[in-house]
C-alpha cells in the first residue's frame, strides 16, 4: 500500500499493543494528529 510522504504507518499486532509514546513522539515531531484503528 502506498501512502503520502506525510503519512507514516506503524504496524502493531493489535491496538492494545499501541504504546502511547508512539503518539507523543509524533506530536513532538510536529504531527497534527495520530490515527489509531483496530
Amino acid at each position: 500500500m502506498q501512502y503520502p510522504a506525510s503519512v507514516r504507518p506503524i504496524r502493531v499486532p493489535c491496538t492494545g499493543k499501541f504504546d502511547i509514546t508512539y503518539a507523543l513522539r509524533a506530536f513532538q515531531k510536529g504531527a497534527d494528529a495520530v490515527f489509531v484503528a483496530g
